[in-house]
């Protein structure tokens, strides 16, 4: 019979077997020390904990389930580590990393790259195309018909900003990785 922890993750509780806590704290503290040093690091380890806390609850539906050892080394694997190596503790190995892992594609108007409100940035960011065309296809539908301008503020209105790393990332249809994450980080 194994002791478990409850323990919560990114704003959400699980019930976790005591080796894989001690599994995870070591991963995040392996994390947090290989980090550069800079003001996002706060905000980066916050991102960390909801990703791995979006992948334990995906795997684990069922109420009573203890979050055990393999999962947390699935979930290590998935992320990886900051400096693309694989995390190490005692004689246990990480998993390899799922290339084949869907990323999560959410429309969020772009702050980083904005003219007026990140709405033409945001749609170019998302659909991966220059931002300038978007731009001047709304110049031309405001011109015409006047329609550009009530599509923008609408669009303006309902997108969410994307603030945070995991936000950015999520826009671009990237997945949540470390690499990814430090791209998106304000110091860099």
């Amino acid at each position: 019979m194994k002791k478990t922890v409850s323990a919560a993750i990114g704003s959400t509780n699980f019930i976790i077997d005591e080796d894989a806590y001690a599994r995870l704290d070591a991963y995040l503290a392996a994390f947090r020390a290989k980090l550069n040093p800079g003001p996002d690091n706060g905000e980066v380890m916050n991102d960390l904990e909801n990703r791995i806390a979006e992948l334990l609850s995906a795997s684990v539906k069922g109420e009573g389930r203890a979050v055990n050892i393999e999962l947390i080394e699935d979930v290590i694997g998935r992320i990886g580590m900051p400096d693309g190596s694989q995390f190490k503790a005692g004689t246990t190995q990480s998993a390899p990393r799922a290339e084949g892992e869907p990323a999560t594609h959410k429309f969020y108007r772009d702050m980083d790259h904005r003219s007026i409100g990140g709405v033409c940035s945001g749609i170019a960011a998302y659909f991966n195309i220059d931002v300038t065309l978007i731009r001047v296809l709304f110049v031309v539908l405001f011109l015409c018909a006047s329609c550009g301008f009530w599509i923008y503020v609408v669009l303006w209105i309902i997108a969410p900003k994307a603030n945070t790393p995991t936000e950015k990332c999520e826009l671009r249809g990237l997945a949540p990785t470390y690499e990814n994450l430090s791209k998106f980080t304000n110091g860099k």
